[in-house]
């Protein structure tokens, strides 16, 4: 499941395609990367969700795509080994690119009578002006092409953050991958 979680990344990240993020300018990709057992806690045939609770106690409901053919095998007290992997890219773009979003999705799900489980890849691009910046506690504030404001936290990775400057247009990327998969009982 790991190697199949790590080339959906990197397909989905060739499809969804890239800004032109100018080589010479401040920027980084950090990953982050969780794995863990969750319980099933409810399943909802009709609204096709399911509801799992970590091991602290937090409960989350997944909507699953109408591509998942196992949810009929899927019952309250089930086990998943559950996970989520996050890669960020921050970069400067190009002079003169305005703001932009895009979205890519992929996904790999168990064939129909399998053992229930897959991965799904979501990738997010959007870029934005910086319209403020707090060096100290590594936040800017980023305005999209929506218009609307969004505020980030700047990885100490990014080894030039101080070159930033209010008005710089930056690109985001994001990607993140969900791989669960049913432990038998």
């Amino acid at each position: 499941m790991k190697h199949l979680l790590t080339s959906l990344c990197a397909a989905v990240a060739l499809i969804a395609g890239s800004q032109a993020i100018a080589q010479d300018q401040p920027g980084v990709v950090f990953t982050e990367e969780v794995e863990t057992v969750v319980t099933v806690r409810g399943v909802h045939h009709i609204n096709r969700t399911v509801t799992v609770e970590d091991p602290d106690g937090e409960r989350i409901t997944i909507k699953l795509p109408d591509e998942s053919q196992n949810l009929y095998q899927i019952a309250p007290g089930d086990k998943f080994k559950v996970r989520f992997a996050q890669a960020v890219a921050v970069g400067l773009l190009a002079p003169g690119e305005e703001p932009s979003a895009g979205v890519g999705e992929a996904m790999k799900l168990a064939p129909k009578g399998e053992t229930p489980g897959g991965v799904m890849v979501r990738v997010v691009q959007v870029s934005g002006k910086i319209e403020a910046i707090d060096y100290d506690q590594r936040i800017i504030l980023v305005r999209g092409p929506a218009g609307n404001l969004r505020e980030f936290v700047v990885s100490d990775m990014v080894q030039r953050f101080d070159e930033l400057m209010v008005g710089d247009v930056v690109g985001l990327q994001v990607t993140e991958a969900l791989a669960m998969e049913m432990i038998k009982q």
